[in-house]
């Protein structure tokens, strides 16, 4: 009877182990790491995939294919018929947006089948092209790792180095469907022979871009946005030196100051005057400064403090032009409207809809001030 019960536990113990009966061999599988969305000439959606090849024989290391179909999903039994395994996404890392994609009407709703299926993954860096998509595929950089692999490692620096944000599917469903905020997402162009991150684009509720930040403005958005990583360096240039005997010729020498942000705390107070929201953001900046190129200003340790009103000054004149940018296109990537929500709700509830547009008539208030902990190595 021992032994009996001795058997039964052994079997009981293997059938709870975990099995591979669905296991699929690397040769087999076409892993899919970049998804690329575009539109032809004739509106019709433009798939492109790329995946790498696990083959001694095969020259080339990743497979790319491009063709059309009406949805994600109907294109993957076009990627069937022509790749050499079968197509799985459940690695996927970036997913490259055409711009001319973003001027489709609802666009959104092709990613409805990452939400759905729970074998696709929500963790793709969706990034916006500015040009077409098939440029991207066809490049073949002899100086970087495999084309995939080296555009979700350019998105992440750019990100921990503050030039971009980061936004992957989860975040921009999220982005998409919260009304107290516009999406944002990484700007990427190809220039001869190389890939560049231009900046940060702007999308409203309309599935549409509207405008693009510049890398320095992509900074002080993730500033006000409180999703600043690491010690962001920023540089403000102040104007330029010419040279007194050569007074008609544009300079080329510009006085700048080059700064790391330390530490910062940000804090933001909302209100409601006569129906208009009201936003105050107090910035409280550490700065390590780290170039001083001065000419016209005698600027040394002996006036750090005309250097922190010079740095408060130029951040503020920056960052209000950078929400006055924003209110004209009535966006809001800042997530101001989550604090008018929270804080002013019987207000908000009136205008929740149409948040664009009354952030557009908001009266934002920007207060920065910087205290140096280091003027750096000097003689």
């Amino acid at each position: 009877m021992n032994r009996l019960y001795q058997i039964a536990l052994v079997l009981l113990c293997t059938l709870l182990l975990p099995g591979c009966y669905d296991q699929m061999n690397l040769e087999d599988a076409s892993i899919s790491l970049m998804l690329g969305l575009d539109v032809d000439d004739n509106g019709q959606l433009l798939v492109y995939l790329q995946s790498p090849v696990f083959s001694r024989e095969a020259k080339e290391k990743s497979e790319t294919v491009a063709v059309t179909a009406d949805t994600i999903r109907l294109s993957r039994t076009k990627f069937d018929a022509v790749l050499t395994g079968i197509t799985t996404g459940g690695k996927l890392q970036t997913i490259l947006i055409g711009k001319r994609l973003l001027q489709q009407k609802d666009w959104f709703t092709l990613f409805d089948i990452f939400y759905r299926v729970p074998r696709l993954t929500e963790t793709s860096r969706a990034i916006i092209v500015d040009g077409p998509v098939k440029e991207i595929f066809e490049f073949k950089p002899a100086d970087k790792p495999r084309l995939s692999l080296h555009m979700s490692k350019l998105i992440d620096t750019s990100n921990q180095t503050n030039i971009t944000v980061l936004t992957n599917l989860q975040e921009l469903r999220r982005q998409m469907k919260e009304k107290g905020m516009t999406p944002s997402l990484s700007l990427i162009k190809k220039e001869k022979d190389n890939i560049f991150v231009t900046g940060t684009a702007l999308l409203n509720k309309k599935d549409a871009m509207v405008g693009q930040l510049s890398l320095q403005e992509s900074t002080l958005l993730l500033i006000l946005q409180g999703q600043i990583h690491g010690v962001p360096s920023m540089v403000i240039v102040l104007g330029s030196t010419k040279d007194e005997e050569d007074s008609d010729k544009e300079a080329t020498i510009k006085d700048a100051i080059a700064f790391d942000v330390a530490t910062y705390k940000r804090k933001v107070r909302t209100a409601v005057v006569n129906g208009r929201f009201q936003f105050d953001i107090d910035l409280k900046l550490n700065i390590v400064i780290t170039t001083l190129q001065m000419v016209d200003l005698n600027l040394t340790r002996n006036n750090k403090t005309e250097i922190e009103k010079i740095t408060a000054a130029e951040l503020t004149k920056q960052m209000e032009a950078l929400i006055r940018k924003c209110q004209t296109k009535s966006v809001d990537p800042f997530g101001f409207g989550l604090y008018a929500r929270a804080y002013q709700y019987k207000s908000w509830k009136n205008i929740q809809n149409e948040w664009g547009t009354a952030f557009a008539d908001a009266d934002v208030r920007i207060h920065v001030k910087t205290n140096i902990k280091s003027m750096g190595v000097t003689e």
